[in-house]
């Protein structure tokens, strides 16, 4: 059986037309999971409500994203207006359906959230489902040290094994400090502070640059030094 993976359009995209594997390189999640993605599968795709599964290599313009739920707790989606209705979802899911006339030959690794996991779960028999972190930051991780693993010799299926495996942490107390913004903006807070007071933000993404594990988040950084760059 032929196994191919799938992973998530982002919010984050270039704005000028190219291949849609370079279109959403400004998410991190994004860019982690394609290295996975090329790593570790001969065949794989990207998910879009507006194209349904698109090969890495198309062209595509720039577009506005839309989601299929309100579930996350991610202030992103709790602020987008964008959401598809039942018909949009059932047009996205003809797409898909039309671009795989024998699914049940097809393993689906979805890489992807459990909205669109429950809707593919009509077209493809044969679905694993890969459930991400709740942060996006600890999921790119997680993407990052599987591709390690993969590069180390570990199977595909050890690899799956590992990203569906719940990490449990407790979070490092957060010190508050000064971010700073390549348009000038400064603030002085802590990560859940500024996914309040900036809607472009994420907490799991600045929390990841307020502890170091990341130099910049949505054009902010905590070091003036990197601001130009």
């Amino acid at each position: 059986m032929k196994k191919i993976g799938v992973i998530l359009c982002t919010k984050s995209k270039y704005d000028y037309a190219c291949t849609a594997a370079e279109m959403y390189q400004p998410s991190v999640l994004f860019s982690a999971r394609q290295t996975f993605m090329d790593t570790m599968y001969d065949e794989w795709y990207i998910n879009t409500s507006k194209y349904g599964f698109m090969k890495p290599e198309m062209e595509i313009e720039p577009y506005d994203s839309w989601y299929i739920g309100k579930t996350s707790k991610n202030s992103q989606l709790k602020n987008n207006p964008n959401i598809l209705t039942r018909e949009m979802i059932d047009e996205w899911l003809r797409k898909v359906s039309s671009q795989f006339p024998n699914p049940e030959e097809v393993e689906l690794h979805a890489h992807i959230s459990s909205a669109y996991v429950k809707e593919l779960k009509k077209i493809f028999p044969n679905l694993i489902y890969i459930k991400p972190e709740v942060s996006f930051t600890s999921t790119a991780w997680k993407y990052v040290d599987a591709t390690k693993m993969a590069l180390n010799g570990s199977t595909l299926d050890e690899c799956l094994e590992f990203l569906n495996k719940r990490v449990k942490k407790t979070r490092p107390k957060e010190e508050k400090k000064w971010f700073y913004h390549v348009d000038g903006r400064e603030y002085y807070g802590n990560a859940y502070d500024m996914s309040k007071n900036f809607p472009e933000t994420d907490n799991g993404c600045m929390y990841g640059l307020s502890m170091g594990t990341t130099q910049m988040s949505h054009g902010w950084v905590i070091n003036k030094d990197l601001l130009p760059y």
